[in-house]
């Protein structure tokens, strides 16, 4: 890295990022290199593309999925500070809990091509316990022309979000395997909500299975906290634990904040139980689902789960010294969920190896798995094998 590019990096990333050389495997016969962000701010995982192909061009930068905040701080004695800039109007989208894929383009000095990212990593990829490329491939296929005249026109990258049962995170969706377009953000950070991108108005995009409008309102009286606080009472009254871990239910909302100087602002707004594992840091310490929740997270980004990797990961969000002093229940979280990932492959493959369709013959199959699994397992079983049907 010369000097230049050295200090264009620094002035971005600060010292928050990390390099790579990897195949694209959408244009398999592209080799990129270059940095990716991992400042916890508007850059989170972004990249700049210096090399393709073992040839220097001119730097690119690709602006990835930012960092959605909260509209508040907590005060010594609990309190919210909440601060909203002023805006026009404000649409509440539902958060979904997946993976976040980002869609964009790069060159290579002549020749344009299209491409797919995880927040951390240049490209989708595969792993033992992550399959996101073949997931996307399986997913995306339909809309791949669409994708793309959606980015041409409005000059952006798209971000989606991978969701479903095959792909477990913190919130439980019956749905086996869908993805949902999120939203638009161009190479200059600006943020383009679904509306701005067309998709509920007079276009046909609804193939995409975009994320739902919950509320679109202009602001009147400065009534910013009530909408939060009413929606965050919403979204709490439908919220469902099901099994330790995981719950049933909207994982939250994001808020579109149209402000008066033609921005976009992205905001977060979860329910309280949500909010809790996920903003736990005021109480001092790490709660245990958000450690297991950035455990299946990590998995997007390596093959192999450790728990320096999740260290890595948690203290982008929390202070060093928490992360540290919570070393042991990191481990834990981290043995947990490699068990986990570890049982659904193990029960997958030998479900695949039956070569029957549960669907087909629901009997049959589970009679042949109660010789492999505890019975106490077989209810677990029937669920993983049904979300991959």
């Amino acid at each position: 890295m010369n000097k230049k590019l050295a200090a264009e990096v620094k002035e971005l990333f600060g010292k928050d990022y990390t390099e790579f050389c990897e195949v694209d495997p959408f244009n398999p016969k592209n080799e990129m290199a270059g940095v990716i962000s991992r400042k916890s701010n508007e850059y989170y995982g972004s990249l700049i593309i210096t090399r393709v192909n073992n040839r220097e061009i001119t730097p690119q930068l690709i602006m990835g999925t930012p960092k959605m905040h909260y509209p508040f701080g907590e005060s010594a004695d609990g309190t919210r500070n909440y601060a909203f800039p002023s805006a026009k109007y404000i649409e509440i989208y539902e958060k979904l809990d997946g993976t976040n894929v980002l869609s964009y383009f790069y060159t290579d000095g002549e020749n344009r091509y299209l491409t797919y990212k995880t927040r951390l990593r240049p490209f989708l990829g595969s792993s033992r316990f992550g399959d996101f490329y073949n997931m996307w491939k399986e997913t995306a296929a339909p809309y791949i022309d669409r994708l793309r005249q959606i980015m041409i026109k409005h000059n952006c990258n798209l971000s989606f979000e991978l969701y479903g049962a095959r792909n477990p995170h913190l919130v439980v969706y019956k749905n086996p395997l869908d993805i949902a377009l999120l939203f638009g953000v161009t190479n200059t950070g600006k943020i383009m909500s679904p509306t701005k991108l067309g998709l509920a108005a007079e276009e046909d995009y609804s193939s995409l299975d975009e994320i739902p409008l919950v509320k679109r309102f202009r602001v009147i009286n400065r009534d910013y906290v009530w909408n939060y606080e009413t929606t965050q009472k919403e979204l709490e009254a439908n919220l469902k634990q099901e099994e330790e871990g995981y719950y049933s239910g909207l994982e939250g909302t994001v808020w579109y904040l149209h402000l008066i100087d033609g921005r976009c602002l992205q905001i977060k707004c979860k329910p309280e139980t949500i909010e809790t594992i996920h903003f736990s840091a005021g109480a001092g310490g790490l709660n245990k689902n958000i450690v297991i929740a950035t455990c299946w997270n990590a998995f997007e980004n390596v093959d192999t789960l450790t728990i320096d990797f999740v260290k890595q990961l948690l203290i982008e969000e929390f202070q060093p010294e928490i992360v540290e002093a919570n070393h042991y229940l990191i481990e834990r979280c981290v043995g947990f969920v490699t068990r986990e990932a570890e049982f659904r492959n193990r029960v997958l493959d030998e479900y695949r190896a039956l070569g029957m369709s549960i669907l087909l013959n629901k009997r049959e199959v589970m009679r042949s798995l109660s010789a492999k699994f505890p019975k106490q397992q077989m209810k677990k079983v029937y669920s993983i094998i049904m979300s991959f049907a």
